[in-house]
């Protein structure tokens, strides 16, 4: 297993020994899309420009969304064309319908192409919402934050342990869980309503 070197945890240095950004396959043109309370810019931005320095295609709205499409189309494709999405936590992302918006098509994504979802909280006591409270997220204040993070954003989505969420199959998904038919219940021969 590579080892991620972190220096001092305020900076990601790059080294081409430990830092090796997975290949984008087809149809995909960034490795991570960032979803951020505009409040969060400094620090989400200092954190793009680390990742961008060891080598990591980084896509968030100010840069990548086309002008003249809509912000809905423009969440769908750049979440579409990226390998694992990042949510920045804070109150005020969970106060913002268009951050819960991307987070909820994450979400989508996730259940049906496998796609990681990686919550950042970026400070303590911050009320995650109940529809992303089943993700395991990291913590700005972790001391490993930052090679903890490199190590996940550096894995290919095939080797992580597994997705965020059941996969996608019918009948439905709720809260991360699969709910189970009614054929399927009736099949265990409990008494019809």
């Amino acid at each position: 297993m590579e080892e991620v070197k972190c220096i001092e945890s305020a900076e990601i240095q790059p080294s081409p020994s430990s830092i090796v950004p997975p290949p984008l396959r087809d149809g995909e043109c960034y490795h991570v899309f960032i979803s951020y309370s505009s409040t969060d810019y400094q620090w989400t931005h200092s954190l793009i420009e680390q990742l961008e320095s060891c080598g990591l295609q980084v896509c968030y709205h100010e840069r990548d969304f086309t002008p003249g499409r809509t912000v809905l189309e423009n969440m769908s494709d750049c979440i579409q064309e990226s390998q694992k999405v990042l949510l920045v936590l804070s109150p005020e992302f969970v106060r913002s319908r268009w951050c819960l918006l991307e987070a909820n098509m994450s979400l989508f994504r996730d259940c049906l192409e496998r796609k990681p979802i990686v919550p950042v909280l970026l400070e303590p006591g911050v009320s995650i919402p109940l529809h992303l409270c089943h993700l395991t997220y990291l913590e700005v204040n972790d001391p490993d934050f930052k090679s903890k993070l490199l190590k996940v954003l550096c894995t290919p989505n095939q080797q992580l342990q597994g997705s965020t969420v059941v996969p996608f199959q019918p009948p439905s998904i709720y809260n991360g869980k699969a709910l189970q038919p009614l054929s399927a219940v009736n099949n265990e021969r409990m008494n019809k309503w």
